[in-house]
């Protein structure tokens, strides 16, 4: 039978418990889907008590029966000429919405039989319940043996008192669900006050205490009563009278001889649950699965001076049993590359207090690393040794041993994780730094490769500008369409080994440049206005604007370019072009005019020059700008320039800056024996740069960026 557990708030009257759950509008007059429950279904309207199961009964006659051995006491077995009092006293109980153990004859659904059940049973209900919802017939139970909510005796706990009452020899139980006046409700009744006269002569005890030994924390409100009930007559319940407590006192200390704070001491000897002696008190910041030892000093039993000690623990392992081995989880067995700080994991057995934890260099463990004693199922362990191979084991400990150990795991840790690399440019704190910068660090001794991070927070948080984990060189050029002006952004590299990302780098800064403004307007140099005898295949020039990007060249055969005149508009990113062959025509006069730009705008056009073109026959001059390889680029102090074919000696070369300003000139006399120019540019200031090479008929352009 499935049985559902509600939360209850429960509400006192009469030293009964009563319980209310959310109230349901719905009214019903049967029950529905209870036969685990009941073998004839109550009908409260009607006054109708129905009839418990053989096995519901015997359900709540185990619950009590393990509760009593839990305190040591013999087992009580079921009345069931007990059953009639004890299911027609719930019926009253429902049918009135409130309990009493002495019910008047004008309550509804009253009845000789019924008066007799309340008048010797333990009592409870729940009201305002919804019809379907099946409570389990042990929570009466729970709450009676809590017993923190009789109203007139309140403090007497006389409901748990009747459980473990050692002279009870049988009990009888009633229950009932169905419409009453509150709503829908179930109320309960343990019979047993009938049947309180046996002795314990073939088990004696000197007292039942409450909570006792390994005790489940379900029964026991931590900040109510603490109970206790000494005996010395084991042939009658009521010979145990003789009973002093004016200078009892209660010592309590837990597990680690640390004192409990106790007080609120009272005691009575009126027989509620009959009984007829019970000393109580409180105690402070109990705990679950911590072992307490109580001293109960100064009790005059029958003329004796007494004093009693006993221990309880709040768990649930009531029976005292070994935990099972732990479960290995991380790392798992074999792992290999794994980190030199490892967060090992294992599983929880049941009834687990604490772990004992191993780790060794060897399946023996006779070369252990750590051994040591934890409450939680993970241990961390930093700065093992790289490129090793480890043993490790748990075992599970609680107060009544440890179980064996569990499987042994082995793992090898990785090869050393790298140094952090060395940030080399822009130099931390750079301002003014061009969007398409090239960042650049050191080279690590067997980095794979690189992770670097940009981003506009200092901690990385949320989502980086860039973040690339694949990087195998140590540069990496920025899209500029990635960055934006006048922006701060951070930036940290790691590199790999083995598949291990190392530590980052320190964390540099830099913040781009405002955005440049809108080109000016670009002066023409060649051909002058109204040049004539040109070559086909003319090189135009035109002084480099600031700050412009891209031109724009257009070409026509007047000076209006209409659509039907222009010979070729082209885009380029120097301040040169050569006239593609076979574009212009021999003695034809052009007209030509540039335009600069960039990501901001575009500048106005310059003026219109014109030109005449010669007859074809001479010597055409080539434009080359895939002729020579620059390294590096960019540059800090040192260029070096290499021809892809070989070139005549007598070539002159030529570097300006985006001012068309010529910042160097050498003639290329003879070439370094490697076929290479070398170049210091350690007085250059950071910028870009044009080179031009004049040579065999030819021009080599190219660029590069100095840092």
């Amino acid at each position: 039978m499935k049985r559902l557990l509600l939360i209850i708030v429960f509400l006192v009257q009469s030293s009964l418990i009563f319980a209310q759950v959310p109230y349901s509008e719905k009214s019903y007059d049967y029950l529905f889907g209870w036969q685990d429950i009941y073998a004839s279904v109550p009908d409260v309207p009607n006054c109708k008590e129905g009839a418990l199961t053989t096995a519901e009964k015997e359900y709540v006659l185990e619950y009590v029966n393990f509760i009593r051995y839990l305190h040591n006491l013999k087992p009580v077995v079921y009345d069931y000429g007990g059953d009639a009092e004890a299911q027609k006293a719930a019926l009253i109980q429902v049918a009135n919405g409130q309990l009493s153990h002495t019910p008047p004859s004008s309550w509804s659904c009253y009845s000789q039989e019924g008066y007799n059940g309340s008048v010797n049973s333990n009592l409870h209900i729940h009201w305002g319940i919804s019809q379907g919802s099946q409570i389990d017939s042990r929570v009466p139970v729970v709450g009676w043996m809590i017993d923190n909510m009789s109203q007139n005796a309140q403090d007497r706990c006389g409901h748990r008192r009747a459980i473990i009452n050692p002279f009870v020899t049988a009990i009888s139980f009633g229950r009932v669900d169905g419409q009453g006046p509150k709503g829908w409700s179930m109320a309960a009744a343990l019979k047993f006050m009938d049947n309180v006269n046996g002795n314990i002569s073939d088990q004696p005890l000197e007292f039942v205490a409450y909570p006792y030994h390994n005790y489940p924390p379900n029964l026991v409100d931590k900040s109510w009563y603490l109970s206790f009930s000494p005996y010395y007559d084991m042939y009658q319940c009521f010979g145990n009278t003789n009973i002093k407590y004016d200078n009892t006192t209660v010592e309590m200390t837990d597990e680690n001889g640390n004192s409990i704070s106790v007080g609120s001491y009272i005691w009575d000897f009126e027989g509620w649950g009959a009984v007829h002696n019970n000393f109580r008190w409180k105690a402070s910041g109990l705990q679950d699965e911590v072992k307490y030892n109580v001293t109960i000093k100064n009790v005059v039993v029958n003329g004796q001076n007494k004093d009693y000690t006993y221990w309880f623990r709040l768990t649930n392992n009531v029976y005292g049993v070994k935990p099972e081995a732990p479960v290995l989880s991380y790392p798992q067995n074999n792992a290999t590359n794994v980190s030199t700080t490892v967060n090992f994991s294992w599983s929880i057995p049941s009834f687990t207090n604490k772990f004992q934890f191993q780790l060794a260099k060897d399946i023996d463990f006779t070369m252990k690393v750590k051994d040591t004693i934890t409450t939680a199922n993970g241990m961390i362990v930093k700065n093992l040794d790289a490129a090793t191979t480890y043993y490790w084991h748990v075992k599970a400990i609680n107060e009544n041993g440890s179980s064996d150990w569990s499987q042994t795991f082995t793992f090898t840790t990785a090869e050393p994780l790298p140094d952090p690399p060395t940030l080399v440019y822009p130099p931390d704190n750079s301002t003014d730094v061009p969007r398409d910068v090239v960042l650049r660090w050191n080279t690590k001794v067997g980095a794979e490769k690189y992770h670097l991070q940009v981003s506009k927070s200092s901690n990385f948080s949320g989502f980086s500008t860039i973040d690339d984990m694949q990087i195998t060189d140590t540069s990496y050029a920025i899209n500029p369409s990635d960055l934006e002006y006048n922006t701060r952004y951070y930036w940290r590299v790691a590199a790999y080994v083995s598949g291990q990302q190392g530590p980052y780098s320190t964390i540099w800064s830099f913040t781009t440049k405002a955005s440049d403004p809108v080109p000016s307007v670009a002066t023409l140099v060649y051909p002058e206005n109204g040049a004539t005898n040109i070559p086909l295949n003319v090189t135009l020039q035109w002084n480099a604007v600031q700050y412009a990007q891209h031109y724009t060249v257009s070409i026509a055969t007047d000076d209006k370019f209409s659509s039907t005149s222009k010979v070729i508009t082209k885009n380029v990113d120097t301040n040169l072009f050569q006239v593609p062959a076979n574009t212009l025509e021999p003695l034809t006069t052009y007209y030509w005019k540039v335009q600069a730009w960039n990501e901001t705008g575009i500048g106005d056009w310059s003026k219109i020059y014109s030109f005449t073109t010669n007859d074809g026959s001479a010597v055409k001059e080539q434009i080359i700008t895939d002729g020579i390889s620059l390294s590096p680029n960019p540059i800090n102090d040192n260029l070096y320039i290499k021809f892809i074919k070989p070139i005549d000696t007598k070539a002159r070369l030529t570097i300006s800056n985006l001012l068309g300003e010529n910042v160097f000139e050498i003639n290329l006399n003879q070439l370094m024996p490697d076929g290479m120019i070398h170049i210091n540019t350690s007085n250059f200031a950071q910028g870009v740069y044009f080179i031009r090479i004049n040579a065999d008929n030819c021009i080599y352009l190219s660029k590069f960026v100095k840092n």
